[in-house]
């Protein structure tokens, strides 16, 4: 028979085992959860550093669209550049270095966007130019009818009612057009909206739009239906018009322009970086900002306007995202 009090001894042994296994156990939850912790107080002021790195970004682009400027343009090999603006008193021959046998003058700025040092990080902006893109909200039926051409929807019905409806869907009034469709037709489909009879402000809501599909407006490949090209990379939701021939992409000059015009604009650009003296009023800018040493990044997205009225004194923000994702 076994003493009591060694029975005791081996009780006490086992609740000071687990005892121990209950201490580390805390102790290692209490380690994972500072370690944690750290990591995120970390990571919130590497972002916090990184989302101002952007935004010195964008204040770059601000100084470069705030420079008055003779034409805007986008250069096969240096992206968008602004035309540098004649000094009073220039002539068109002196410019282009004709004028009793002075060198031509460079007519644009090249300027460096990608990976700029500032204080413990670096900062890349891209500017584009929603002037190069179509504005649906004041298109009309004539350039809806190229516009679809191009992206793939032949002439018909089907045509005539995307067209009309889109007209529908922004104009005032609920009268529809012989295709188009108005607040009748949405709620006898059993659809939770009704025509807008307003602005588009942003191109998604084209797939609400009677007779647009996925594949129309994103774009698909060839199927029953036909090979479409897409809407997305053509329109733009802002008022940039008239659209501007050095910032249109070869998609946008093929819509607008018989295809010996468009060549030619395409071949100026190659050859001189522009094809002609038009200025944009539309921005868009992409700034990404990062840390030295860190993964961590943080990207803004903003949409600039600089009206003709005040050019060369302020611009107008007329979109803002703070936490930009690409798609």
């Amino acid at each position: 028979m076994r003493r009591p009090e060694k029975n005791q001894n081996g009780i006490a042994m086992m609740v000071v085992l687990w005892v121990l296994v209950l201490l580390i156990a805390l102790a290692t939850e209490f380690a994972f959860s500072m370690k944690m912790e750290v990591n995120t107080t970390r990571n919130f002021k590497e972002d916090f550093e990184s989302y101002y790195l952007a935004k010195a970004g964008i204040a770059l682009a601000m100084s470069e669209l705030l420079k008055p400027a003779r034409f805007h343009s986008i250069h096969p090999d240096h992206g968008w550049i602004s035309g540098k603006a004649l000094e009073s008193g220039t002539s068109t021959a002196e410019k282009n270095g004709f004028d009793d046998g002075k060198e031509k003058e460079a007519e644009y700025a090249t300027i460096v966007r990608e990976k700029i040092p500032v204080g413990n990080g670096e900062v890349t902006y891209t500017i584009t130019d929603e002037n190069g893109k179509i504005a649906i909200n004041t298109a009309s039926r004539g350039v809806l009818a190229k516009v679809f051409n191009y992206a793939g929807v032949e002439v018909g019905v089907e045509r005539d009612i995307i067209i009309d409806s889109i007209l529908d869907w922004i104009d005032p009034d609920s009268n529809h057009r012989i295709n188009g469709a108005e607040n009748d037709y949405y709620k006898n489909e059993g659809l939770p909206y009704t025509a807008k009879n307003g602005r588009i402000e942003t191109l998604t809501e084209l797939l609400k739009v009677r007779g647009m599909t996925k594949e129309i407006f994103y774009g698909s490949q060839a199927n029953k239906e036909g090979v479409y090209q897409g809407l997305e990379k053509i329109l733009t939701t802002y008022d940039a018009s008239p659209v501007n021939p050095n910032t249109a992409s070869p998609e946008v000059l093929a819509v607008l322009f018989d295809e010996t015009q468009a060549q030619e604009i395409l071949a100026a650009r190659k050859e001189k970086g522009y094809y002609n003296d038009t200025t944009s009023t539309h921005f868009r800018v992409h700034s990404t900002g990062s840390l030295s040493g860190s993964n961590t990044r943080h990207t803004l997205s903003v949409i600039l306007e600089k009206p003709k009225a005040i050019q060369g004194s302020g611009l107008l923000t007329n979109y803002w995202n703070d936490n930009f994702i690409e798609p």
